[in-house]
């Protein structure tokens, strides 16, 4: 795998962890949205049961519940996607450490290679010196 290659997965899980992140902040701020304008209702029932007395504490109990089953649900929801996501993000990561591996094994053949080469190209350089040092030796001083 060429280094473009390995950059481009690179790049792309980079992408996909910081879409979760995203994904997972829009999770957060719209239970924080969800959770403030649960806390305004809340306010407003509770002076309208202290007003109304017992029916309206029964209208706000069922609210109350409604509000929790929405929430629940929208967690349950955003868990989900998230688990999808995450699922996503393994799988690349998997194909990310199947690449190095690949490269891995690559480069140790090409590091042969290039081992054996220079041991040719030593050899080459020892019969060179050796003969230049025998016409050294050899020529009249």
């Amino acid at each position: 795998m060429d280094s473009e290659t390995a950059e481009g997965i690179k790049r792309h899980v980079t992408e996909g962890l910081r879409e979760l992140r995203t994904e997972i902040q829009e999770v957060r701020q719209h239970s924080d949205v969800v959770a403030e304008r649960l806390k305004a209702e809340l306010r407003a029932e509770i002076q309208d049961v202290n007003r109304h007395s017992d029916v309206i504490a029964q209208e706000l109990r069922a609210e109350i519940q409604d509000v929790r089953t929405e929430l629940r649900t929208e967690i349950q929801e955003g868990r989900r996607h998230s688990d999808v996501v995450a699922e996503s993000l393994r799988s690349e990561i998997r194909l990310v450490a199947e690449g190095v591996t690949g490269l891995d094994e690559k480069f140790t053949v090409e590091f042969k290679k290039v081992r054996e080469e220079i041991g040719e190209v030593n050899g080459f350089l020892r019969l060179s010196y050796a003969d230049l040092d025998r016409r050294k030796m050899d020529k009249p001083s």
